[in-house]
């Protein structure tokens, strides 16, 4: 299984806080709604619907990623359903300072060792999507 690290960002919020946004999707449907159009845009392709997010992939389509695993302010995993190979999303979550958090998004997929210098690059850039997702959300 490749894993396919996203960029670390930094959110100015409190662990604790950012684990109960990561653990509840319900919430960021608003949110979203509510954000500035430059901020949306960023985030067109990506929709949040009870425990899932849907988000359109480059060159891969469309994933739906089910929350699959909670640890209580350090780590919230996501399975995909429906993807033809297993694929798996985790958010870590690490205490920054007092009032910020650093999130590292990471997606695992099997694929075969010779097809990842074609398509290793489109799960990088999704890999780092998700950072810039919750970027948006929490500035």
């Amino acid at each position: 299984m490749a894993t396919y690290t996203g960029k670390p960002v930094t959110l100015p919020r409190p662990i604790g806080q950012i684990y109960e946004k990561v653990a509840d999707l319900s919430q960021y449907r608003e949110m979203v709604e509510q954000l500035p159009e430059e901020q949306r845009e960023k985030l067109s392709g990506v929709a949040f619907e009870g425990e899932c997010i849907r988000m359109d992939a480059p060159a891969i389509g469309q994933l739906v990623f089910k929350i699959s695993e909670r640890v209580p302010t350090s780590r919230v995993c996501f399975s995909a359903e429906g993807c033809p190979v297993p694929l798996s999303l985790s958010l870590d979550l690490k205490e920054a300072a007092p009032e910020s958090t650093t999130l590292t998004p990471a997606i695992k997929i099997e694929i075969p060792p010779m097809l990842r210098p074609f398509i290793g690059n489109k799960i990088q850039e999704a890999a780092d999507k998700f950072g810039e997702v919750f970027t948006s959300l929490f500035k």
